[in-house]
C-alpha cells in the first residue's frame, strides 16, 4: 500500500475512533429528507435522520459530556476534526449509536475482483494495528453502486475497537476522489446495512 492511500485509511479510523466513543449524545442538529451534502452531491435520507457535519462537529462533542475520557480522546482528535470534513447520521428513533459517517480524499487507484480481497485485508489491518482487537473480515466483495462509480466495494466485520459492534463500508471512486461510506452498528445491523445501501445507491451529482 502506498503512504498516500495508508494515510488516507488512517485518517479514516481516526474519524471512527472519534465516533465510537460519542455513545451518550443526544444532540440534535437538523432533520433532512433529501440532502445536500457538503461533499457536493445530494442523497435520500431514509426519515428520521439527524445530520451532523464538522463545521461543528468538536463544538457539539466537546460541550456534550463531561467524562474525562471522552474529553481525553476529543482533545487527542481535535486538529483532525478541525481540518477534516465529515459528516455523520443519527437515527436516534431508531437507535441512540447506530450511525453513518462519509469522507471523501483526493485519491485515485483501482480496485477489481482479483485484488478486492487484498484491500479489505490490508484496511483490517490498520484497523486491527490501531483498535487493539484481533477480529476477522465477515464479507469482502465488489459493490455495484453506485452505478457510475469507476469500482466500487463493500467491507464488512467485527468492530475492531469495541465490543459488540459491526463495521459495514462502501468504498467507491469517481473522478478521482474516494469517497467512504461507513455503518457503524450495534444492534439492527441488517436494518442499518440497508440505510447504508440505499444511501449511496441516491447518490446525485
Amino acid at each position: 500500500m502506498d503512504t498516500k492511500k495508508q494515510g488516507n485509511i488512517s485518517n479514516i479510523i481516526k474519524s471512527k475512533l472519534l465516533i465510537f466513543s460519542i455513545l451518550i449524545i443526544t444532540n440534535s442538529i437538523s432533520v433532512a429528507k433529501d440532502y445536500k451534502s457538503i461533499f457536493n452531491f445530494n442523497i435520500n435520507l431514509a426519515e428520521g435522520y439527524e445530520v451532523f457535519n464538522s463545521s461543528n462537529l468538536y463544538d457539539v462533542y466537546n460541550h456534550s459530556t463531561d467524562d474525562p475520557v471522552i474529553k481525553r480522546q476529543l482533545n487527542y482528535v481535535k486538529k483532525q476534526l478541525q481540518n477534516e470534513d465529515i459528516e455523520m447520521f443519527y437515527n436516534f428513533s431508531e437507535s441512540p449509536v447506530n450511525n453513518i459517517t462519509i469522507l471523501v480524499f483526493n485519491n485515485n487507484y483501482k480496485i477489481t475482483e482479483k485484488n478486492v480481497l487484498k484491500q479489505c485485508n490490508k484496511i483490517l489491518k490498520i484497523e486491527r494495528k490501531i483498535g487493539k482487537r484481533k477480529v476477522k473480515l465477515k464479507e469482502c466483495r465488489m459493490h455495484n453502486e453506485p452505478f457510475f462509480a469507476d469500482w466500487s466495494m463493500y467491507r464488512e466485520n467485527d468492530s475492531s475497537y469495541v465490543e459488540n459492534a459491526v463495521t459495514q463500508q462502501i468504498i467507491f471512486l469517481y473522478k478521482e476522489k474516494e469517497y467512504v461510506f461507513t455503518s457503524g452498528c450495534w444492534h439492527k445491523c441488517d436494518k442499518n446495512r440497508n440505510h447504508l445501501f440505499n444511501l449511496v445507491k441516491s447518490i446525485k451529482f
